[in-house]
């Protein structure tokens, strides 16, 4: 039975100069897991804006074709009317908060089903267990929660309604790997339960692959490509030109030469095991911090207005020319750390030292000069009409000259793939893009460090890989760059130092592989490491690990 039905759907948002969508078709049977994949600003998120009728009912632009969701016409149905049967879960769960704690937020969405009170609270207890929350979440407010936090309770909002479709667009995209993986699994088993037909964008292949009936990957507005995982993940170099990467488990096997298409990374290790494998041995660099020191965190506590404490005397130290990944769980401290590092809070005890001085003593445009700061939600520091304004605003504020200003606006335009972008309204970008806006802004200054919370999320691997490669060129011109991620693969790759931060404590700071290698830290860190670690670990070759699959296929061989 068919429950989604799209022909040549084509849509341009109004005095957007990019046509998003060109020429959709798509067909969803009824429980079928559908995943759409795609590089940022391929059109994913449009599509699904177009499954319950926000597009083009809600928001203003070119449309054509037809979309019929569960035999409704969304051009015939109101958005209202479609959204009693099909629930959506924005990549940015704040957007969707309007009421003033988690309690009334999911209730909001219950009450006009004409249900009792009973069923509200046996339905708001059983969302939240889905989603791995519990009952005290409900007097929490919106500005209290972690984002991750926030994007489960928008999720459980949803489940809660118990919607013939469940619409995700990047459900997991603010989750720490565990919470990730907590959430992913709930998911599953709804759909098992219930039947329920479930459309989610996502960017992460493994996901993907043990979730998915189905892949769509869209490039351009297009449909370039569909199929089960194990038809659309052989096709390594084809899919990875239009952004999507397939599990490292997957390609590892493919090049290795192993028959048939591993199912899981427990698969391939099984099938591996059949083989006689031999494996290079790898000399690590230990880590040497001989160059200058830029930043000094000393003891610095932190505790928010409503008594959590979310720093207990963290000590760190940042020298020129490092790159550092600073990770953990939801709610460790990272952010409140790289906010007090750029002087954006205050903490309660210790001090900040920039280049030997006192944070206080910079005033704010000095202070900026020394230390950039890219926050988590790009909504939060873009305010200009134009992407180009939006780069070159800090740029003008120093009093550079236009020459200037406009020779650096371009280099980061094209640095960070907004030159085509360059006379667009922020408001039409994807998040990803907006996020790499965000990013171009402060790179543009060539702050002494700069600072990048959660810079790759919402973000295909290869961006995700071009952002660091870009920071990384920033360190090597001696300065230093902090990146908040929960993207280990990522961040054990182009990283020189990883800073694991739990309940508000430093509890590794070293060379990223080793710091993998500690059981314990992993453990309480919840970090995720690589599959090519993990395969690696589990054959018992010689440590350390590999970190990405083309050092794997280098160094592991199967012989006769």
């Amino acid at each position: 039975m068919l429950v989604v039905k799209i022909e040549d759907l084509k849509w341009k948002y109004l005095e957007s100069r990019r046509q998003i969508l060109s020429g959709i078709n798509l067909k969803v049977e009824k429980g079928e897991f559908l995943a759409i994949m795609g590089p940022t600003g391929a059109g994913k998120t449009t599509l699904v804006l177009a499954l319950n009728g926000t597009i083009p009912q809600r928001i203003p632009g070119e449309f054509s074709g037809r979309v019929e969701v569960l035999n409704m016409d969304t051009l015939k149905y109101d958005v209202s009317d479609i959204a009693k049967r099909i629930a959506l879960v924005f990549e940015d769960p704040e957007i969707q908060f309007v009421m003033s704690n988690v309690e009334d937020e999911i209730v909001l969405g219950l009450e006009w089903l004409n249900i009792s009170r009973e069923e509200i609270e046996e339905r708001i207890e059983w969302a939240l267990d889905l989603v791995g929350l519990n009952k005290s979440f409900l007097v929490r407010q919106p500005n209290q929660l972690s984002g991750g936090e926030k994007q489960r309770i928008a999720i459980a909002t949803a489940i809660a309604r118990k919607p013939e479709i469940l619409v995700l667009d990047e459900p997991t995209s603010d989750l720490d790997p565990r919470g990730k993986s907590e959430v992913i699994s709930s998911i599953k088993k709804l759909r098992d339960e219930m039947d329920l037909t479930i459309i989610m964008v996502e960017h992460e292949s493994d996901l993907v692959s043990e979730l998915a009936d189905r892949i769509i990957v869209l490039d351009n507005g297009r449909i370039i490509v569909e199929g089960d995982p194990s038809y659309v993940f052989r096709k390594i170099d084809y899919i990875k030109n239009h952004g999507v990467f397939p599990p490292e488990y997957v390609e590892i096997g493919l090049k290795l030469g192993v028959n048939g298409f591993p199912r899981n990374v427990e698969d391939l290790i099984a099938r591996l095991r059949e083989k006689n494998i031999k494996a290079r041995q790898f000399e690590e660099k230990q880590l040497f911090r001989d160059k200058a020191k830029i930043v000094e965190v000393r003891n610095v506590e932190y505790a928010y207005p409503d008594g959590i404490v979310a720093l207990r005397g963290v000590n760190l130290d940042i020298f020129e020319k490092e790159l550092i990944a600073l990770v953990g769980p939801n709610g460790s401290g990272k952010t409140t750390l790289a906010k007090i590092i750029a002087g954006l809070l205050k903490p309660v005890k210790g001090e900040v030292l920039i280049d030997g001085r006192p944070i206080e003593n910079y005033d704010r445009l000095k202070l900026s000069e020394k230390i950039g700061y890219v926050y988590q939600n790009p909504e939060h520091q873009i305010f200009n009409q134009t992407v180009w304004d939006e780069v070159a605003f800090g740029l003008k504020l120093r009093n550079l000259n236009y020459k200037d200003i406009e020779e650096k606006v371009e280099k980061c335009l094209e640095k960070f793939k907004l030159k085509r972008l360059a006379r667009e309204h922020p408001f039409f970008l994807s998040k990803g893009e907006k996020r790499r806006l965000a990013l171009a802004s402060i790179y543009a200054l060539k702050p002494k460090v700069m600072i990048v919370d959660e810079p790759t999320t919402g973000q295909d691997k290869r961006f995700s890989e071009e952002i660091m490669k870009t920071l990384k060129v920033l360190t090597e011109y001696g300065g230093a760059c902090l990146v908040i991620t929960h993207s280990i693969s990522i961040a054990v790759k182009y990283c020189d130092r990883i800073v694991v931060l739990k309940d508000g404590k430093v509890i590794a700071d070293g060379n990223p592989r080793l710091v993998l290698l500690n059981e314990r830290v992993v453990e309480e860190g919840k970090l995720t490491t690589p599959a090519t670690f993990k395969i690696y670990k589990e054959l018992n070759l010689p440590t350390p690990p590999p970190v990405t699959v083309e050092e794997f296929i280098e160094r592991v061989k199967i012989s006769c």
